[in-house]
């Protein structure tokens, strides 16, 4: 391992490519109508669950072939988390489940 440092000493990782995907997964959210804040450097989301159970939520998120973890498990009830560090195809496919999503627990609360 001490050999492979060695050579890899001057690069660089492309964070672009990370930041691109995190904004084009935000504005899906964002207009889909979920609160979250842009985190200015990670791989993953934290949205707020649209229910006060984001266990439940993420089930939704399930059923639309959706994979995210409940908040709960990263001691932030009401929220969820969501990995961006995937395919562009991924975040893309994923848009309009994201909006069923939201609507069915939008009809849950009513």
């Amino acid at each position: 391992m001490q050999r492979l440092i060695a050579e890899l000493q001057g690069i660089c990782v492309d964070v672009s490519v990370y930041r691109r995907k995190r904004d084009r997964l935000v504005a899906i959210l964002e207009d889909a109508g979920y609160e979250l804040v842009v985190p200015p450097g990670a791989f993953y989301l934290f949205p707020r669950a649209p229910l006060p159970d984001d266990v439940r939520f993420v089930r939704l998120l399930q059923d639309e072939n959706i994979l995210t973890v409940p908040g709960s498990g990263f001691g932030g009830p009401g929220h969820f988390r969501i990995a961006y560090c995937v395919d562009d195809r991924v975040i893309d496919r994923a848009a309009a489940g994201f909006r069923r999503a939201i609507e069915r627990a939008r009809s849950m609360r009513e």
